[in-house]
């Protein structure tokens, strides 16, 4: 599956091993390795964790 965010589409294979975040930068370990997404705000990254938490 994947997720659109400003242009950019991050591809996530589930399951998600973790998710480690820093500030607006988010780095998720899954099936087919790592995705890096940084965000514009704290309510973004927050979406997308609400997005992926719908999709698992």
């Amino acid at each position: 599956m994947s997720y659109l965010y400003q242009g950019q589409q991050v591809a996530i294979t589930l399951p998600v091993q973790s998710i480690s975040m820093n500030k607006r930068r988010m780095a998720v370990k899954h099936q087919d390795g790592l995705s890096y997404i940084a965000f514009e705000n704290a309510a973004d990254a927050k979406g997308f964790l609400s997005w992926l938490g719908k999709a698992n």
